[in-house]
């Protein structure tokens, strides 16, 4: 990881007390769009890297999010359901409110990255998209 990402994770981290377990994981709004019709919505996309080995800590989403695994494998347990693995084009959405309670890169030697498509109120902040519990 680069100095300036290595930065950006820290920052990432310290704005979202975020731990230490997720400052290696990587966060990058792709875009984010008004939504045409009532009630005013916005579609958020934010690319999540994992480096080998990483993940982020529990977390949930207030407007519940779509995830699809660009690169790599990745574990992901929602709620009290099982871990599953999800490789590289493959997808999951995680309902409103539901505790994320494991997504990391499921290889200690190759990292993995997702498509994280949130549906959001308009103006939603990083603290608002993903609150780590």
């Amino acid at each position: 990881m680069s100095l300036l990402a290595a930065a950006a994770a820290k920052a990432f981290g310290a704005a979202t007390g975020v731990t230490t377990e997720a400052q290696n994981a990587t966060r990058r709004k792709v875009i984010q769009q008004v939504l045409p019709g009532e009630p005013p919505r916005e579609i958020v996309l934010v690319e999540v890297g994992y480096p080998p080995g990483t993940g982020s800590p529990a977390h949930l989403h207030a407007n519940g999010v779509m995830a699809f695994v660009v690169a790599g494998t990745i574990i992901s347990q929602l709620g009290e359901g099982p871990e599953e693995t999800f490789r590289a084009g493959e997808a999951w959405w995680e309902p409103a409110g539901t505790i994320h309670r494991a997504s990391r890169n499921a290889s200690a030697t190759e990292p993995a990255s997702l498509l994280a498509i949130y549906l959001a109120p308009p103006g939603a902040t990083p603290e608002d998209l993903m609150k780590p519990i």
